[in-house]
């Protein structure tokens, strides 16, 4: 069932990045993203009218790599970089809010690298994209089923759900890109 709802939202994804119509059947845009309603965000991307990302691509390319710059429907709860309060002074990934628990696809092509707990990260999942490039996945309440290290994603795969696992206090993916082990900031990451 997952799988072919990826399918489903990667076809749609795809063809809002093709400059064909934006929006998938129900109204879920993914050509745009905005803020959280009523969310006071201290490191906030800089936005345009309506809470939306100003200056927003949902596709980014990073050494060559194509990535989702947010792979699953939500809105940022927290961007990248320094932040006040909360769960450290700066912040390595973007939050996207859920507020339930939500399918999280594939943001590229890859190998799983990991799919374990780790500190602070909570449930956690790891893709190696190549050359230098990886995503990383946390906070999630499952994993899809089979799979593991070592398995191969395509951009789009159902890979997991978001959750409130690690040093979380609201449903929510952590998502982070990564070029050469360092972090960068997935909405404005690219060549």
């Amino acid at each position: 069932m997952y799988r072919a709802a990826a399918v489903f939202v990667l076809l749609s994804f795809i063809a809002a990045c093709a400059s064909a119509p934006s929006s998938r059947p129900g109204g879920t845009d993914f050509s745009s993203l905005s803020l959280c309603p009523g969310v006071v965000i201290s490191n906030a991307p800089a936005t345009g009218g309506g809470r939306r990302i100003a200056n927003y691509d949902p596709q980014a390319t990073v050494n060559g790599e194509t990535l989702w710059r947010a792979p699953v429907e939500a809105c940022v709860s927290s961007g990248f970089g320094p932040r006040r309060g909360g769960a450290g002074s700066f912040h390595h990934g973007v939050d996207l809010y859920t507020g339930r628990p939500a399918p999280i696809f594939a943001g590229g092509d890859g190998v799983v690298e990991a799919v374990k707990t780790m500190r602070g990260y909570g449930k956690t999942i790891v893709i190696r994209h190549g050359r230098g490039v990886e995503t990383r996945y946390a906070h999630l309440s499952a994993y899809a089923s089979g799979l593991k290290r070592g398995k191969r994603v395509s951009i789009g795969d159902y890979i997991g759900h978001t959750g409130d696992t690690g040093n979380a206090t609201a449903v929510h993916l952590h998502y982070e890109i990564l070029v050469d082990g360092r972090s960068h900031n997935p909405l404005t990451v690219g060549d």
